[in-house]
């Protein structure tokens, strides 16, 4: 088989806000192989052409030497988004130390420039253990992502509780995009039917989000939050579609990792779409 005939290889990320991007992939793409990874994992892959897109943080596109924006699908908030979470023992300009889940560098970056730039602060930055009670972290504060963050209920001490999604939007008027379809070469870029069938697989997920957790509860699949909330956080909290506003919220988060050294090659995004 040659590469243009082979399947396409597809990298998301195993949280279930990707469901409605996801769930419909292998029925638009047929023969199209589908695997889980941690966002910061995905960066590499990309660029050994070990996978030919992938659903990732926005952040990783400033740190791609190349790489576009495959599609008008991604995973955005117009808002509060309940699942990216700063949680601290003290009142937001007083934090000394924070602790910062690796698995999104978007969650990091966007946390780092909205501290330094809204707030004129710069935390000394340590690593959120993966496996460890959220509760035991003994830093001032805390970044919490995904699946963790749906799930977590504070003990009392952590009395400031931010959504960064809402932040933003209070600081930029702004939405923010966390991830969107990310590819490093040609072959995606120029896949016949490849924008259309994500676009498609997009518009169902987002209009069966019932049907999907029916599938996933059969499946046995644990919820990091009842169905009801969970429900609520994929129809009401998170955004599936880039428009005008979210280009110009990715320029504008772009700008802001560049002016803190935390873009290494992009300043600009480029669609595909």
């Amino acid at each position: 088989m040659t590469p243009e005939a082979s399947p396409l290889h597809i990298g998301t990320v195993p949280y279930c806000n990707a469901w409605p991007l996801t769930h419909f992939l292998t029925r638009e793409l047929p023969g199209v192989i589908v695997s889980e990874w941690v966002p910061s994992d995905m960066r590499l892959r990309l660029m050994a052409h070990h996978l030919d897109l992938a659903l990732m943080p926005i952040a990783e596109l400033m740190n791609l030497p190349y790489g576009k924006i495959v599609s008008d699908c991604c995973i955005g908030c117009r808002g509060a988004v309940w699942s990216v979470r700063l949680i601290s023992k003290v009142p937001i300009e007083r934090i000394k130390t924070i602790s910062l889940d690796p698995a999104s560098r978007t969650s990091v970056a966007l946390c780092e420039v909205m501290l330094r730039h809204f707030f004129d602060i710069s935390p000394e930055k340590y690593k959120l253990a993966p496996n460890k009670p959220l509760d035991a972290c003994k830093t001032d504060a805390m970044v919490v992502i995904g699946d963790r963050a749906l799930a977590y209920e504070p003990i009392d001490r952590w009395k400031y509780r931010v959504d960064l999604g809402g932040l933003w939007r209070e600081k930029t008027g702004l939405p923010f995009v966390f991830a969107a379809w990310i590819a490093c070469s040609p072959r995606a870029w120029e896949h016949p039917g490849l924008v259309r069938a994500l676009k498609t697989a997009r518009d169902y997920g987002v209009a069966s989000i019932d049907s999907i957790l029916d599938v996933k509860e059969d499946a046995g699949v644990k919820f990091p939050a009842s169905r009801e909330r969970l429900a609520a956080y994929l129809s009401e909290a998170v955004h599936y579609t880039i428009g005008d506003e979210e280009r110009q919220a990715i320029q504008a988060f772009f700008d802001l990792a560049v002016l803190y050294g935390l873009a290494k090659y992009r300043t600009v995004s480029e669609f595909v779409d």
